[in-house]
């Protein structure tokens, strides 16, 4: 241990007007053996002196020449704490008054002896430094002062902001340095505070005291438990001593050099909690006394008592914030399913803890090639935590194999519990490309990395890393384990919803495949068959499907158009939007264009508000016209319209309304006879008929009679609430040996009157399917009857009238008659026909 140096001598001031009397006066202390600070004649030369230097003493002359008496001089100098002596001549008793209201520590009248001045200042030193009023005074202020900042202070540079502060006021320095070493959390730390100008104390980082250019080893070993550096330094260190504690530590020599530090004075402070505490004070002019010394040692055990309470607030406040952030990662795995939304918030609620830049799970033993649910990086950039894409993990010139190689390799010591910093973060930044570029990527200088373990095997490695140099501690590295231990309940629980996710991704596939098969071979949209005049249909459903094409479905009635109406929308970019369905047969003719394309109020009479059309209704979908064939000649203009101007009017509207429909019409009537017939018009039959799809009738499907009935079976068995289970034979022979002539609907109707007419299990027919005797032909009218037999002659001949070849010769009249029947039926020529096509 360096032993510390005898006290400094005395510095006594002399302010004096007089030169002689003052020169006379510094001769007899300098003989005595003190140190004379200076000559001052007036009060503002003494206070520069005094901001140079504290005197011990200060002789003062009561009667100054200038604008400052002594007296008013040795009120300030009362406020300093400075013990001073007053000289003077012709003393009165007014001035006696007025000068003891200053409490000086003597008097001395002119002319001086040796002896008396000596003695004088002997008493006033005395006095002031034995003064128990004042000491106690100075303590008390302190210690109250320090007490108070036990109570409000809870952070490490306010509180010593305040310590300093109020020492400052007992003893006067320049610099404070309070190191604290805590070996059970192996962690130290340095608070370095530093006069400003304005005599505020400001925080000093061991950087800015060394330098840039400071070797790593160094920065180091600073973070080292101080046992080894100034901990076990006591005592007042100036001169050779401070230049040999200077040699032995570069702290010391570094505050001396950057600060101008010229003694310093170490205290030993002893806590309740096993620790190494140096308090460190340090001036630039003034060399402590054993009296300072001694003085700042009175209040160093209420310091200790600060600094205890201190450290136990920050043990629980540490510990609060553990447990809020395990709670908050905790939160967060319970309620997120993807580690890609999960991993942002870990770093979020982890650097409340940890001055983390970045944080990554990596997935440990999975195999080459494949993306796992368990990688995920995130970096802070601007405050925010982001997740960074795979892509953006690799270098321009890198490939992923070689990357994931990379990383494979390191697992063996990512699986160690590590921490990383100065010379080892160095060291481990250096040992293969991928640590390089994360280093030079992101300006990475500290690191940790924990494994993450399920019934004693790894699954994972938490890693964490700072920009900052010496960021963690191995105290962290500890509550980062911790931490891990509870992330691994938290991750088991994410991969069991990972394998629930896969597997249910893949019974969703395998659902949808079998979904896709059933609808294709066995129930396409509750279209029940296998037979290949209905998969035809089938095939071309799925080829218009997606188009927006127009649909015209022609077949005889009970077959499923709208069914396969219906398989369509829903296989269309327009199934999100409802399929609107209209019966043409069903509308009343005076009432059917305000049905399809709305009125406005009072249009008509009985219309009392505005109604919106069917076409309308299905902007944006699909309407289903139905019974096509039965469409009004005048309203097949207007829908002619739509279809081709894809706008409509309002009955009693004031303009036309835009709609985005698809059509998908229906009918059982042969439209190209209508069209002949002159009953539907040509050109909406041309625009209607784009994707004509014929639905074949029932008899055409017997190999779809036995799963049709077996359908309508259960069907009608959950329905009516009876158990069957199977259809008699004898029945199933008749329904496979009739026609149908009413197709579907005729076949439900007939199992369903079975169905309530039976008794379970056996379904029996109610009676025997006998084909329905031909009805007598009707007796139409003559006109009705010349008008079929002149359109099916010029059907045959194309409808030329004249010639060898034409319909007159084929019905045995002249031409002329021809015609003018013709004319008298409203039978277009082939001419007037051609133009109204």
């Amino acid at each position: 241990m360096l032993s510390p140096t005898a006290p400094t001598p005395a510095l006594a001031l002399i302010v004096e007007d007089e030169f002689l009397i003052a020169n006379d006066l510094a001769g007899i202390l300098e003989n005595a053996g003190y140190q004379v600070l200076g000559l001052a004649e007036s009060g503002a030369e003494a206070r520069a002196l005094v901001a140079e230097a504290r005197p011990t003493v200060v002789l003062l002359d009561i009667f100054l020449k200038g604008s400052e008496t002594g007296i008013e001089l040795a009120h300030w100098l009362k406020q300093q704490d400075i013990p001073f002596v007053f000289l003077s001549a012709n003393l009165t008793d007014d001035v006696l008054e007025t000068a003891k209201v200053t409490e000086p520590y003597g008097f001395l009248n002119k002319p001086f002896r040796e002896r008396d001045v000596l003695a004088a200042l002997e008493i006033a030193r005395y006095r002031h430094a034995h003064s128990q009023e004042a000491q106690l005074r100075q303590q008390q202020q302190t210690q109250m002062a320090v007490n108070d900042a036990l109570v409000t202070l809870h952070d490490r540079q306010q509180l010593c902001q305040a310590i300093a502060t109020q020492l400052d006021q007992l003893v006067p320095f320049e610099l404070f340095n309070l190191c604290i070493s805590l070996p059970e959390d192996q962690a130290s730390y340095w608070m370095m505070l530093r006069k400003a100008d304005s005599g505020t104390f400001e925080r000093v980082h061991l950087p800015e005291l060394l330098g840039p250019n400071t070797p790593p080893a160094l920065l180091e070993r600073l973070k080292q438990p101080i046992t080894t550096l100034l901990a076990d330094q006591q005592g007042i260190f100036a001169g050779a001593a401070f230049e040999a504690l200077g040699e032995q530590y570069p702290t010391a020599q570094a505050i001396r050099t950057t600060f101008g530090i010229q003694a310093m004075a170490l205290f030993p402070v002893v806590l309740k909690q096993r620790s190494f505490i140096s308090l460190q004070l340090g001036s630039k002019t003034q060399r402590f006394t054993a009296d300072d010394y001694a003085a700042i040692g009175l209040v160093i055990p209420q310091i200790a008592l600060a600094l205890d309470n201190l450290l136990a607030y920050e043990k629980i406040e540490i510990r609060e914030r553990f447990k809020a952030a395990e709670l908050t990662v905790a939160g967060t795995f319970r309620n997120g399913r993807d580690i890609a939304e999960i991993a942002p918030k870990v770093a979020l609620a982890l650097n409340g803890l940890l001055p983390i830049d970045l944080l990554s799970f990596y997935r440990v033993g999975k195999v080459l090639g494949t993306a796992h649910v368990m990688d995920a990086t995130v970096i802070k950039q601007q405050g925010q935590f982001r997740l960074v894409a795979t892509e953006d993990l690799l270098p321009d010139k890198a490939s992923w194999q070689e990357w994931e190689q990379t990383t494979a390799a390191m697992e063996p010591w990512l699986l160690q519990p590590t921490l990383n910093v100065g010379e080892a973060a160095a060291q481990v930044s250096e040992r293969n490309w991928v640590t390089r570029y994360y280093r030079d990527w992101l300006q990475l200088k500290s690191s940790m990395y924990v494994p993450i373990a399920l019934k004693d095997q790894p699954v994972a490695v938490l890693v964490v890393a700072s920009r900052v140099a010496y960021a963690f501690t191995a105290k962290d590295l500890q509550m980062l384990q911790e931490l891990a231990n509870q992330l691994a309940l938290a991750l088991e629980n994410l991969l069991a919803y990972e394998r629930i996710r896969l597997l249910s991704e893949q019974l969703e596939q395998e659902k949808t495949y079998l979904s896709e098969e059933i609808k294709f071979n066995h129930n396409f949209e509750e279209i029940i068959g296998t037979s290949s005049a209905l998969l035809a249909v089938l095939r071309g459903v799925e080829q218009v499907a997606p188009t927006d094409a127009t649909v015209l479905l022609l077949g005889e009635t009970g077959t499923g158009k709208e069914l396969i109406a219906r398989a369509i929308h829903n296989r269309s970019g327009r199934r999100t939007r409802t399929m609107v369905k209209v019966n043409c047969a069903a509308l009343p003719p005076q009432l059917m264009e305000s049905e399809l394309f709305g009125h406005e109020k009072g249009s008509y009479t009985g219309a009392t508000e505005r109604r919106v059309g069917k076409f309308e209704l299905a902007h944006g979908s699909t309407i289903f016209l139905d019974e096509m064939g039965e469409l009004p000649l005048e309203l097949q203009a207007k829908l002619l319209r739509v279809l081709q101007e894809k706008e409509l009017e309002r009955i009693g509207g004031k303009g036309p309304i835009k709609v985005d429909v698809r059509i998908i019409a229906a009918t059982n009537r042969n439209l190209a006879e209508e069209v002949a017939a002159g009953r539907f018009r040509a050109d909406l039959y041309y625009r209607l008929n784009v994707f004509p799809l014929v639905l074949p009738a029932l008899r055409e499907r017997r190999a779809d009679l036995r799963p049709l009935a077996t359908h309508f079976l259960h069907k009608f068995s959950t329905k009516l609430g009876k158990p069957f289970t199977s259809i008699a034979n004898p029945s199933l022979q008749q329904i496979e040996q009739y026609h149908w002539p009413g197709n579907i609907r005729e076949l439900e109707n007939v199992l369903e009157r079975a169905a309530i007419l039976s008794t379970p299990p056996v379904l029996l027919l109610a009676e025997p399917l006998v084909p329905a005797a031909p009805l007598p032909s009707p007796i139409r009218p003559m006109q009705d009857t010349m008008r079929d037999t002149i359109l099916e002659a010029l059907a045959q001949t194309n409808y030329r009238i004249r010639g060898p070849r034409g319909a007159a010769v084929l019905l045995g009249v002249k031409a002329t008659t021809l015609e003018a029947r013709m004319k008298k039926l409203g039978i277009p020529s082939g001419k007037e026909s051609r133009v109204k096509e």
